[in-house]
């Protein structure tokens, strides 16, 4: 578990840490990275990383918690700019491929640590925040809200995972397109 700091030095210290193990990550395999290895990237005292973190998964674990935070923020301020059109079925999904059309990183190197489990987690965490801000009123639909998030969060990050591992080869409105015609059922024609 990674420990809850807001510090601008601890968050430095993280930031420095995450680079790090992310380099390390581009020169072998996760499971065979070590702490000391870490630190002596970031040159930062072992300390300090025991500080923040108790393994190199909770590096993961914070970058991810971190990027879907920032994905929530930009998801809810695109919607309330009305960048996306306010008709959409699923107004998230433009600003949400945009967002990790910019920077999947996080992702990439969860999918390269085999721990995607921690981006279906983060995902619908916010997923929930979502649906709790742009649509309350399903809350009511419980027991059924929790089919309703585990369903929607676990094709839209499988559909993530793909579109990464394809090297995003379609941009975030191609997948737009593609999500809203798939829930018509439609095998939609891309060009």
């Amino acid at each position: 578990m990674y420990h809850i700091n807001a510090d601008p030095r601890s968050v430095q210290s993280k930031t420095m840490l995450y680079r790090a193990l992310s380099q390390r990550m581009k020169e072998k395999n996760f499971q065979s990275i070590t702490v000391k290895e870490v630190v002596h990237t970031a040159q930062i005292g072992r300390s300090t990383f025991y500080r923040n973190f108790d393994s190199l998964e909770d590096i993961l674990q914070w970058k991810c918690d971190e990027s879907f935070h920032a994905l929530y923020g930009y998801i809810v301020q695109s919607i309330a700019s009305q960048a996306v059109r306010t008709s959409d079925k699923f107004p998230f999904i433009l600003p949400f491929f945009r967002y990790w059309h910019a920077d999947s990183e996080i992702v990439e190197l969860l999918i390269a640590a085999n721990r995607i489990d921690i981006v279906f987690s983060a995902f619908e965490d916010t997923m929930k925040k979502l649906v709790l801000r742009l649509r309350p009123a399903m809350t009511k639909l419980s027991p059924q809200f929790d089919y309703f998030l585990a369903f929607r969060s676990g094709a839209i990050i499988r559909i993530l995972l793909q579109w990464i591992q394809n090297g995003k080869n379609l941009s975030p409105e191609d997948m737009h397109r593609f999500i809203e015609s798939q829930s018509e059922g439609f095998i939609p024609q891309m060009e």
